[in-house]
């Protein structure tokens, strides 16, 4: 418990109204554990898997808790597919892929001709031209890349989270009929492309002189 200076105003004026706030320390559990209960200390990222699965692994067995696991991989993994099947029928997510692979593209070259310029290709150039170049295709590199990345974060996670979120709603049954349909779709589309290739022509088999088969008298 705190205590206030004998120094302070409202001590010699006695005013004590109110109260002293207590230390975090002196505070008690409102009720002790069972002693048949076993008190296991989990960490953040434990407990925070836990309330997102909405279920606890503790009391199984090593075997259980590995099927168990197994299962919740194959889960995420369909929950993952699903939710880029959504993503890649969005076509403001498709535009916006292609605008950040664009950018990608450009400091790339940039980076490329950076790395010629220094290997000596243009050497006929002079030092100061050379230097010039050097310099706005590194500025050129890190400005396209790293604005692809941040074009990335407030553009296009968004549109991820939100399909996340979306399939982590919806019930396995739902999930399995988006990877069903998705699957089907693929088979007729491949389908389709083998029907539209044309008709290759039969080889005609290269025939020989003929024969005279008059006899000979």
């Amino acid at each position: 418990m705190s205590i206030r200076s004998a120094n302070n105003k409202r001590v010699q004026n006695r005013e004590y109204a109110g109260a002293s706030r207590k230390s975090a320390a002196s505070a008690k559990p409102a009720r002790a554990a069972a002693s048949s209960v076993r008190v296991v200390p989990a960490s953040a990222k434990a407990r925070r898997r836990e309330a997102e699965q909405g279920e606890s692994l503790e009391g199984l067995s090593k075997e259980e808790k590995k099927a168990r696991k197994q299962e919740l991989r194959i889960k995420e993994d369909r929950m993952y597919s699903a939710a880029n099947i959504l993503m890649k029928n969005d076509a403001e997510y498709r535009s916006k892929r292609r605008i950040f692979w664009v950018l990608m593209a450009i400091g790339v070259v940039a980076i490329f001709l950076v790395w010629f310029l220094l290997m000596g290709v243009l050497s006929s150039l002079p030092e100061n031209v050379i230097g010039v170049l050097q310099i706005a295709g590194l500025v050129l590199a890190y400005g396209f890349v790293i604005g692809a990345f941040i074009f990335d974060m407030v553009k296009i996670r968004p549109i991820r989270n939100f399909y996340k979120a979306q399939v982590a709603g919806m019930t396995d049954r739902r999930v399995l009929e988006i990877l069903e349909d998705a699957d089907t779709k693929d088979k007729k589309d491949s389908k389709k492309a083998e029907d539209d290739k044309p008709a290759e022509e039969p080889v005609q088999k290269k025939r020989g002189p003929k024969k005279n088969h008059r006899s000979r008298r």
